[in-house]
């Protein structure tokens, strides 16, 4: 039960940590407005996050914005252990209050901090022992124990940016997996995601074979073509929701998806809610 409430938008800080004995692969890409913080503990995972995969492997960090469209899956068939951590901005509200000169959590969203992979196995280790104390607090009821937890992930977050800073000066991550061919069918997605958009017609588009272009995308980016079509239509649903008056039935026309039944269930699989309560549920956060 408790990994549904990793990425329930109702909990402003969430951290699990899973051992598995198998590989395992998320049902649904997922989207929400919390940060979130991975740490591989074990093993090697593919992380797919807006419009790049990379490679985790253990000892690496992986960095997720706010409303990042997100999923990962396994490397061959092995064990793994992971600490996932999320947390929204209004968490650390009052923190960020006392220190307006400090940006908390910008470093999160941008692209070349995605993963943290160039750190020493000290920097590791350090990393690991705060998300094992936060993990140790999550139990803590007492304002004592939420004062300790907030300043500690403040802490985290802080050594985090330091350590981003310092990768890209060493020359960026190296687990990134890049194809032109994708790239471009991601743009070409981008800019027709209200259309009509079938397998068979990108291909087409691009001169090669359906069959190639399904292995291609899943094989790059950790997602089948229909996957990565409805997380931008997601993405843009999303948006017309949170800043207009418009009807569920009109935004899931205006966004691509062929019935508004389909929306809702693509939806609500990847926020954790149906477009209402998204819709009520932000509307309230905004006041």
């Amino acid at each position: 039960m408790a990994s549904e409430y990793t990425y329930s938008p109702r909990m402003d800080f969430f951290i699990e940590r899973v051992d598995r004995a198998t590989g395992f692969e998320m049902p649904c890409f997922h989207i929400h407005h919390k940060y979130e913080i991975y740490y591989e503990i074990e093993g090697t995972r593919r992380y797919f996050i807006e419009d790049a995969a990379y490679i985790v492997n253990a000892g690496s960090v992986v960095l997720i914005g706010d409303n990042q469209i997100h999923k990962t899956a396994s490397v061959g068939d092995m064990p793994s252990s992971r600490i996932v951590l999320n947390f929204s901005a209004e968490y650390l509200g009052k923190i960020a209050e006392i220190f307006p000169e400090v940006d908390f959590f910008s470093f999160l969203s941008e692209e070349h901090n995605h993963l943290l992979s160039n750190i020493t196995v000290k920097q590791q280790n350090h990393i690991y022992s705060m998300l094992q104390q936060l993990l140790e607090l999550q139990e803590q009821t007492s304002a004592e124990g939420e004062a300790v937890r907030k300043m500690l992930l403040a802490t985290l977050l802080l050594e985090l940016k330091d350590l981003c800073k310092q990768q890209q000066a060493q020359g960026g991550e190296s687990g990134r997996v890049s194809n032109h061919i994708v790239e471009q069918i991601q743009t070409y997605i981008a800019e027709h995601y209200a259309e009509k958009l079938t397998l068979t017609g990108i291909a087409s588009q691009f001169y090669i074979s359906p069959y190639y272009l399904s292995r291609l995308f899943k094989k790059s980016i950790n997602l089948s073509l229909i996957e990565y079509i409805n997380g931008v239509r997601i993405k843009a649903a999303q948006n017309l929701i949170e800043k207009t008056n418009e009807s569920i039935s009109d935004i899931s026309e205006k966004t691509g998806f062929l019935t508004t039944a389909h929306f809702r269930r693509v939806f609500k699989d990847a926020t954790g809610l149906s477009p209402q309560q998204y819709r009520q549920y932000y509307k309230r956060l905004s006041k």
